[in-house]
């Protein structure tokens, strides 16, 4: 069974062990993981923590809840059980693709022949600390290994365990083809920038190009170029794109300083790329989809829909447990980071930020707007949008 046209192919036994997983994780989010606020509120909470506004003594204040939610059995219990969910779940997603890898180079191979786009690697692109120096998401390998000149390892993982993930945290919509974030984006730009005909866009840490293709199908007479920091990543997100129609041309690139000319695009995105840098990451990342869109053109830049000023304080360390303990590396950075101020300084026009909401069965109507608070569960996705 294949959940879309390139995917792995599972078995009988890989559905039912990743079927476990996705329940496992359902359970552990929604229904154990209110047992950890019970605790703090019984255990460590004050008086003065809904009251907290200074930045600074939140920041203290998180830190001091994290190390006593350390001490109590039940966040211990909780937090073992979920880091083990995510190291079952890279097991057996692992298995899943190790037992295709063949078949999917040959698949690769057969593709090239016909294709409508391109990929290309480099063997000499550097690797950002930030992410050689921890598993990302605890996956293997994480984002950039690659073991020769046809391994689709990394792309395929994160393809597969990534809408493995994304149904555990109950996020259903985008089902396994995991492409909310790409829809999200389309719906936004139809319901603010309606005018919007790209004729050149860029998609800024694609990984696997789930939410490219939303962008293919919005704009089909565009040329839409894909850059992610992997090598095994670009060759299967180009195996994914020719298997499902979409015309991209991949290249393993570093989106801190991509090889593209100066206004060279009329729309740079990114989907959830930024918490997985550095905040000084962040700001070069912003910086150079600044440099590379022409006048007038628009930048969106989608990011988890985690903002500090609109949580209390054991809220914003709930939502640092992927940080701390997930290899989430910038979360909390992202999460503070004041993206207007940052635009403006940037020289970015006519800035747009607040929540927009995951359009209903992945059909963006232009009639999404956002809001200033995210919506309950995991039904929207945080927005910096700009014009040059």
């Amino acid at each position: 069974m294949q959940f879309h046209p390139e995917s792995p192919d599972l078995g009988a036994n890989d559905l039912s062990r990743l079927g476990f997983i996705a329940d496992l994780k359902k359970h552990l989010y929604s229904r154990l993981a209110i047992g950890n606020r019970k605790v703090y509120e019984k255990r460590i909470a004050r008086d003065t923590d809904r009251s907290l506004s200074d930045p600074a003594e939140q920041q203290a204040r998180r830190e001091e809840i994290r190390q006593q939610m350390e001490d109590e059995p039940y966040f211990q219990g909780w937090s073992a059980a979920v880091r083990a969910s995510q190291d079952l779940m890279w097991l057996y997603v692992g298995q899943a693709v190790d037992g295709d890898l063949g078949r999917m180079a040959n698949r690769l191979t057969e593709l090239e022949r016909g294709a409508k786009g391109s990929v290309e690697t480099r063997s000499d692109l550097e690797i950002p600390r930030y992410i050689s120096a921890s598993d990302i998401h605890r996956m293997p390998g994480n984002y950039h290994t690659d073991q020769g000149p046809r391994d689709l390892r990394a792309g395929a993982m994160y393809d597969l365990g990534g809408a493995v993930y994304q149904l555990g945290i109950g996020n259903r919509q985008g089902a396994l083809l995991n492409d909310t974030r790409g829809h999200t984006l389309v719906a936004h730009l139809r319901r603010y920038y309606p005018s919007l005909k790209p004729a050149r866009i860029l998609d800024m840490g694609c990984s696997a190009g789930h939410n490219t293709i939303p962008i293919c199908q919005a704009f089909p007479e565009a040329e839409v170029q894909a850059i992610d920091i992997g090598a095994a990543m670009v060759r299967y997100a180009h195996l994914r794109a020719e298997g499902l129609g979409a015309r991209v041309h991949f290249s393993q690139q570093n989106a801190e300083r991509t090889r593209f000319e100066d206004q060279s695009f009329d729309l740079v995105v990114s989907q959830i790329v930024l918490h997985e840098t550095s905040p000084e990451a962040t700001e070069r990342i912003i910086a150079e989809s600044y440099r590379l869109l022409r006048p007038g053109g628009v930048v969106v830049h989608l990011e988890v829909p985690i903002r500090y000023e609109h949580s209390d304080v054991f809220d914003q360390f709930s939502r640092t447990w992927e940080e701390y303990y997930n290899n989430e590396p910038n979360i909390g950075g992202a999460a503070l980071t004041d993206f207007r101020a940052l635009g403006e300084r940037l020289g970015f026009r006519n800035i747009l930020i607040g929540y927009q909401s995951i359009p209903k069965g992945g059909a963006a109507s232009g009639e999404e707007t956002l809001s200033e608070k995210p919506a309950f569960g995991p039904g929207s996705w945080y927005i910096f949008s700009a014009t040059r």
